[in-house]
């Protein structure tokens, strides 16, 4: 796998469109390190939601914190072997990356699931309703844990991106008022507490629909001057109108970030991709397969990537020649490639060190 994904990694790492873009992020913590991947996609959006087989594998590198200059330096890099500049950056709002891709002097579109997040919380991070419920939700999950009241709790709620995960929760929350009347009596003393915020839930499912109403146009048919005025029609006639400070306050955030994103837009007709959803889904996909053993952290096994983006298609295994490929790649260069792009492996230390005895 590490010779096939070597292989896939050197010599089909440019975007095969003429104008590109570059999908950029980094992974969680992995022992002591992570993951900076760049993704090369086409610049004009395919007509439906990015897949594996869309994407490039163009840059990965491993190291235990990124810098702005550490990522501007790995976009230069990866410019230079392609030869062209990408035509725009698609990436979350970290301050490491932002402050990188603006050091690199291109263009820069905030990935649309981070931006309603933002909005969100913007919105209803310090809200004493949000807060307070919340709270409880969190203590509910502890106090029924694995008692006979447990087969109703809550959606657990993430601690990484909670405003971009919030769906599950509201979701239950309606639910729960929809049917509070048939439950039992002691489960009704149990989840009172949620009649108490009803008026919030109520207003998050509509904030909710929103959010996945905007994402699903701009994530299926591309971002462009058109569906940036269907989603901003809906925003001002569902959340902005009739609405509440808060809640019109949410529907003025995601109206600017419209705007922000349409200036960006070179032509009337373009349309662009504005989701980083498939990085995510590859680190997803990396950390299901590597090793559960985090003493590792980032090994070689990360050419496991360019070769799933590879040949996710099956389609694509019938042009891959993997006889060729596997006798042109040797073990020491898996091994040079490691020691170019991944930090020191603990295991492999402790390894060497302990034979090393007697």
């Amino acid at each position: 796998m590490k010779k096939l994904g070597l292989s896939t990694y050197e010599n089909d790492n440019k975007p095969t469109d003429k104008k590109f873009a570059y999908i950029i992020d980094e992974s969680i913590m992995v022992n002591r390190e992570k993951l900076l991947l760049i993704l090369g996609v086409s610049a004009e959006h395919p007509g439906h939601p990015l897949k594996h087989e869309d994407v490039t594998v163009v840059s990965m590198k491993s190291c235990g914190c990124f810098k702005g200059d550490d990522i501007k330096q790995e976009i230069e890099k990866s410019i230079e072997k392609n030869g062209a500049k990408p035509e725009y950056v698609i990436s979350d709002q970290a301050h490491n990356l932002t402050n990188g891709i603006s050091q690199s002097g291109l263009l820069h579109h905030i990935d649309i699931s981070h931006a309603m997040g933002t909005c969100l919380k913007h919105a209803y991070g310090n809200e004493p309703d949000f807060v307070n419920f919340t709270t409880i939700l969190g203590k509910v999950r502890l106090q029924y844990h694995l008692t006979d009241k447990a087969y109703l709790l809550p959606p657990n709620m993430r601690s990484i991106a909670r405003f971009m995960n919030m769906n599950s929760w509201v979701d239950w929350g309606n639910k729960m008022l929809g049917c509070f009347a048939s439950l039992p009596k002691e489960m009704q003393d149990a989840y009172s507490f949620v009649l108490d915020y009803k008026e919030l839930l109520v207003e998050l499912k509509t904030a909710v629909a929103a959010v996945e109403h905007i994402e699903t146009i701009c994530k299926t048919e591309g971002f462009n001057l058109a569906n940036s005025k269907k989603c901003k029609n809906y925003i001002t006639r569902h959340i902005i109108g009739n609405a509440n400070n808060r809640r019109a306050m949410f529907g003025i955030k995601i109206l600017e970030y419209l705007k922000q994103q349409e200036e960006k837009l070179n032509d009337i007709y373009e349309s662009r991709n504005i989701s980083s959803d498939i990085i995510e889904s590859t680190f997803g996909v990396f950390k299901q397969k590597k090793s559960p053993n985090k003493l590792y952290g980032i090994t070689p096994f990360v050419l496991f990537i360019p070769l799933h983006a590879k040949l996710e298609n099956k389609s694509a295994t019938k042009t891959f020649n993997f006889k060729k490929r596997l006798c042109n790649v040797k073990l020491k260069d898996i091994d040079t490639f490691a020691n170019n792009h991944m930090s020191t492996n603990w295991v492999t230390v402790r390894t060497k060190q302990l034979k090393n005895v007697g």
